[in-house]
């Protein structure tokens, strides 16, 4: 799995989970209230408190769709 796919995965699981675009996403500012600081703090937290779970979706998904094959 490249860098690209395993971001855009990342960032729709947070997006589910926290209601909030990932940074680096593009949102619509006049439809999206939080500022850059704020998307950035909770995905930094997010990452951090959901890292092991993280990791072993990533490999799960690489593994089942052989994204490197």
């Amino acid at each position: 799995m490249n860098s690209i796919t395993s971001y855009e995965i990342q960032a729709e699981a947070f997006r589910r989970m926290t209601g909030h675009m990932a940074p680096g996403k593009d949102a619509a500012s006049e439809s999206y209230p939080e500022s850059f600081e704020v998307r950035h703090e909770a995905w930094t937290n997010w990452l951090k408190d959901n890292k092991e779970c993280i990791k072993a979706m990533l490999h799960a998904v690489d593994s089942v769709c052989d994204l490197d094959g």
